[in-house]
């Protein structure tokens, strides 16, 4: 038998026999079933409805039910025959604040929408206190439901299909640094912040015996060191003591160290300021504390993804991609791609993939933006496309990949049929500087449905809601799968939001694009 999970704000239906699974809170999914023809579908939306620019967008009722039963037709169902089951609309908190008492609106979307296209509710297991686990067999529509118990009211629920998400508490830091304002900020800077700092280390040869004996959950590691260089140090930790090691470095530094860095195995790279008045600290500290908490989540992520596998590895049969919505990619004009901590290897990658002749594409990566220009020396290597370090006023050139640099962020606007990178310097986003978000969102308002966005994996929340704005004005959205990105954060949560079209590993992101371009519809 095919398998199919059906993502939140997605639409599934079928001739042949198949098993669709999907996990509801306050959304509310319909199934829908010919009993002569044994075609059904099913879908899963979140809100009742949406936005006049969003009325085809299948995360809202209003369209995924019309949608669904669409579907089924062409398929070879008889309109006058079709049956429905109803279920969801929990009394839960379902991936984010949706507002007050949605699943009950979601629930009498549904039973008003049916009645109006007569077709009769057979079955309802709807509202509650606790979320729900369907699993439809669309040749007999039968449904097997269960409700997962510990989800009460005011407890978020995680309908995604990947694991729940979940940050390490009792921050456990270690901090080495050959300088001692350094290592006092890092420390005031932690300790306001709830982390725990155990040590603080002025050479390799101090932190050593501090992390036998203190035990750190997170290192932060300057590169430039007396008696042993930082990369030699984190070499070393790696061979012995793997700990999770955020490097640090003066702006001085050329990147390839930085560089180094990661490939031995440092999750994250912090620039220390070259000045410490209160908007510059300000600023480090944000950044600072969320890539320590990225860290830190390294070793339980790895744990979570090893004991508990998702409801697609556990399920039985061949797993069934379907999309009844279709987008044109005639009026691609720009592809902009976000992510940040663990997300170089995925960005390479995708860059590597793409043809010559690649519209313009523009990256905001807080990590790469840190040491860019090593990177792109990496890049050029080994790319079809010319990587370069975006500049205020850049007139995007098919074929280029403009990479934001560090302490700006970046955004797109448009220039007749051209468009044009503007720079300016801020507060950090979503505690990324650049932040995906800002460039998604100006990307949407100069090109609405010329965009084609790719989100990476990445600590935090960054590049969602830019998502949210590039699929509402009807661009294409696509985040690497959370199964695969050390760091899911992001993605999970725009799949949680239903703000993805597409949920693609990273050795697929090029050919998708290319083949979104090249066939103009996909």
């Amino acid at each position: 038998m095919n398998f199919c999970f059906l993502y939140p704000g997605k639409i599934a239906a079928f001739k042949e026999e198949t098993t669709i699974s999907t996990l509801l809170g306050s959304c509310v999914a319909v199934a829908i079933y010919d009993p002569v023809t044994k075609i059904g579908g099913l879908n899963h939306y979140l809100l009742p409805t949406g936005a006049a620019a969003e009325s085809t967008n299948p995360r809202y009722g209003a369209f995924a039910i019309v949608a669904l039963v669409n579907e089924c037709v062409k398929l070879g169902a008889e309109r006058g025959r079709l049956q429905a089951k109803v279920y969801g609309g929990a009394n839960v908190i379902s991936v984010a604040s949706l507002g007050e008492g949605i699943g009950k609106r979601n629930i009498e979307m549904a039973e008003n929408l049916l009645k109006e296209m007569n077709i009769p509710i057979i079955e309802k297991n709807v509202a509650g206190d606790y979320a729900r686990t369907i699993k439809m067999n669309t040749a007999t529509f039968d449904i097997l439901y269960k409700s997962s118990e510990g989800t009460t009211d005011g407890q978020a629920v995680d309908v995604s299909g990947f694991k729940p998400l979940a940050e390490v508490k009792n921050i456990k830091v270690l901090v080495v640094d050959d300088s001692a304002t350094v290592r006092t900020l890092f420390t005031n800077i932690f300790t306001k912040h709830g982390l725990e700092v155990v040590g603080a280390a002025a050479d390799a040869y101090q932190a050593r015996e501090m992390i036998i004996e203190k035990k750190p959950d997170v290192i932060t590691l300057d590169i430039e060191m007396p008696k042993m260089s930082g990369v030699t140090f984190l070499e070393k930790i790696m061979a012995h003591h793997p700990i999770p090691v955020v490097m640090v470095s003066s702006l001085s530094s050329t990147g390839e160290a930085a560089l180094k860095s990661l490939e031995l195995g440092a999750i994250e790279f912090v620039h220390k300021p070259s000045q410490f008045d209160p908007a510059v600290l300000k600023d480090l500290a944000s950044i600072l504390v969320a890539k320590v908490r990225a860290a830190a989540s390294v070793n339980l992520l790895k744990k979570m993804k090893s004991e508990s596998p998702s409801p697609e590895s556990n399920s039985e049969g061949t797993k069934v991609e379907t999309s009844v919505v279709v987008k044109n990619g005639s009026q691609l004009k720009v592809i902009v791609v976000g992510g940040n901590a663990g997300s170089t290897d995925a960005l390479e990658k995708f860059i590597g993939g793409l043809a010559i002749d690649t519209p313009p594409v523009v990256v905001a990566c807080s990590t790469v933006a840190n040491f860019v220009m090593a990177y792109i020396g990496k890049l050029k290597t080994k790319s079809k496309v010319m990587p370069v370090v975006a500049k205020d006023g850049d007139l995007l050139k098919m074929g280029h990949v403009y990479f934001i640099p560090a302490e700006h962020h970046g955004k797109i606007e448009a220039s007749g049929e051209n468009s044009i990178i503007k720079l300016s310097k801020g507060a950090p986003v979503s505690s990324q500087l650049p932040s995906a978000d800002v460039l998604f969102q100006s990307a949407a308002a100069a090109h609405n449905k010329g965009v084609f966005a790719v989100l990476l994996g990445g600590f935090g929340s960054d590049g969602v809601e830019g998502l949210t704005e590039i699929q509402k004005l009807g661009g294409t959205t696509i985040v690497q799968n959370p199964e695969e990105a050390l760091f899911p954060f992001g993605p999970q949560k725009a799949v949680e939001l239903a703000v993805a079209d597409e949920v693609l590993n990273s050795d697929l992101l090029a050919k998708y694009l290319m083949d979104y371009r090249n066939k103009n519809v996909y």
